[in-house]
């Protein structure tokens, strides 16, 4: 589940042993720092503990301090900007979920989660569209929080002139035509047809997930063709870098980059 959609949950839970909250910075930019902020925060809820004399708490807190910190490096390779854990000591919640977006780093341990972070990253990042042009192939990139909930892609297909589901296994795209200077072509001569068909699918999905409109990634060309399309209500912004090839959180990141950090 998407933290977003976890934080009502989150915010409504109470756990007299007690709620881990951990806010990291793990932007890779700075090397190892990151490694140096867990290790000195939880130090100090460890020192925390043990003042409290509370040994039912104390001895929970260490367990949890213990599995996040297994956890945490074991997302090494995971890591972007950030990482965000919260998890009680009765085990009803462990959330813990890497994002592209920074968080000061904090460490908390009371009765209820700490929220405030995410409650401004919420207002802050809500609930948004990527769409990445590229081409036969156009994605949707489903985001809150800078977190990735979900990708969606269309590709054209040749043989069915039609925009089809990439990942729908009932009809997925034709490989009958793979001539690519005859798609070029064709393309060129199709574009404005093809991302006028393609405008009211990509309406739809961003409705029905509920975002707040989307971004609009490709070609200036591209992205030019597609929102001439696409009500004005929907377009968040534009950015002109051919970005189909990248992954996810790259996209993310090159978006939030250059047009909300």
């Amino acid at each position: 589940m998407a933290l977003d959609q976890e934080l009502n949950k989150i915010k409504r839970k109470k756990d007299e042993l007690g709620i881990l909250t951990i806010y990291l910075n793990t932007d890779l930019s700075e090397h190892d720092e990151w490694k140096i902020r867990l290790k000195n925060g939880i130090k100090r809820l460890e020192e925390y503990a043990e003042k409290s004399g509370e040994k039912k708490g104390k001895k929970a807190l260490k367990n949890l301090l213990r599995e996040a910190n297994a956890y945490i490096y074991d997302q090494q390779k995971n890591m972007q900007k950030s990482l965000v854990l919260i998890a009680s000591a009765d085990g009803d919640i462990w959330t813990a979920k890497t994002l592209q977006v920074p968080v000061e780093s904090s460490f908390h341990w009371d009765t209820e989660a700490d929220t405030a972070q995410l409650e401004e990253l919420q207002e802050k990042y809500p609930a948004t569209g990527i769409i990445v042009t590229q081409q036969r192939d156009v994605t949707l990139i489903d985001t809150s929080l800078g977190e990735v909930r979900d990708e969606k892609k269309f590709s054209w297909d040749l043989e069915k002139e039609d925009w089809v589901d990439y990942d729908d296994q009932s009809s997925p795209p034709s490989a009958a035509d793979t001539n690519i200077d005859d798609f070029q072509r064709r393309f060129e001569e199709n574009k404005h047809r093809w991302y006028k068909n393609l405008a009211p699918v990509l309406t739809k999905e961003l409705k029905n997930r509920g975002v707040n409109g989307a971004y609009f990634v490709g070609s200036k060309e591209s992205v030019s063709e597609l929102t001439q399309h696409i009500s004005d209500s929907y377009i968040k912004g534009k950015v002109a870098k051919n970005l189909g090839s990248k992954p996810a959180h790259e996209i993310v990141n090159a978006v939030y980059g250059v047009d909300i950090r």
